[in-house]
């Protein structure tokens, strides 16, 4: 019997129900579902508990939204388990299954599901590379001061280019539509693997984002007077002070992500812009 860990946000599913609407799925799909100890009061008939999350689960089942999906995805990450998300945020990009949807869970059993696997990103500074991974940015920001950052970014070749603005993103594909969009940078397919690197309120007429390939490594240098915070998925890293610098590349992992055949990558986007935009 094929094993789903459920990891709920309780903030989004405050009274359980579609938690709880998820493992009933699961169940009567013929897959084991486990919640986490103590989060039932009366837990799903049938459903199994955990304490830690268990190494030999199939799937991981996400309910909540996009930032829920970005903290369960060390487990999926480091344990090698795929990754699926029923979406109770409000725009839920990296999410595969509404709440009227979850009876897609059902393929989970039969197979039919394809398992995409996304780039991510590693930071590292002085020799110290993060544990955790970029699922969608890494951000290099000044520290909460209307003030300007001053960075200079390097590609391996040496080519360099100076920003004055308020911060830089740099970003994977599926990152592309998270604070990068916001920024105005372009939107990219799941499948191009690359990295987007794009000014935040840039103080130049140069305000194009840039994309690398996904082999780059990229060198961001602080050449201000100001100490600069580097975050990974909103995160804190650590800071960035005068004249430090970090470098930014394409981690050697992935994480899978569990995708639909109907559910595509520009079908949900388009779909949540929409909603987001009130556009017919």
């Amino acid at each position: 019997m094929k094993k789903a860990v459920i990891i709920t946000n309780t903030k989004k599913d405050t009274e359980l129900t579609v938690t709880r609407a998820t493992a009933e799925r699961l169940l009567g799909a013929g897959i084991l579902p486990c919640v986490r100890e103590g989060l039932f009061t009366q837990p799903p008939s049938g459903a199994g508990t955990y304490s830690h999350i268990p190494r030999d689960a199939d799937f991981i089942v996400v309910v909540g939204g996009d930032g829920s999906v970005i903290d369960a995805s060390g487990y999926s990450i480091e344990y090698g388990i795929p990754l699926v998300a029923v979406n109770l945020g409000t725009v839920g990009y990296l999410a595969q299954v509404e709440t009227e949807e979850l009876y897609l869970l059902d393929r989970l059993a039969t197979g039919e599901y394809t398992i995409e696997q996304k780039m991510l990103l590693s930071v590292e500074k002085d020799g110290k590379i993060s544990e955790a991974y970029a699922v969608n940015d890494v951000v290099i920001s000044h520290d909460g001061y209307l003030g300007i950052s001053e960075l200079r970014v390097t590609d391996g070749h040496g080519n360099s280019i100076g920003y004055r603005a308020d911060g830089v993103i740099l970003s994977t594909p599926q990152g592309s539509t998270a604070y990068s969009l916001s920024s105005g940078g372009p939107i990219l397919s799941h499948g191009i693997e690359s990295i987007l690197l794009t000014p935040v309120c840039p103080h130049s007429f140069f305000n194009r984002s840039v994309l690398f390939s996904a082999g780059e490594r990229l060198t961001v240098t602080n050449v201000g007077q100001g100490s600069l915070n580097i975050s990974i998925d909103g995160r804190r890293f650590g800071s960035l002070n005068c004249g430090e610098s970090c470098l930014v590349y394409a981690a050697e992992k992935k994480i899978g992500m569990i995708s639909f055949s109907e559910n595509t990558m520009f079908r949900n986007l388009f779909k949540k812009m929409r909603l987001m935009e009130d556009i017919d």
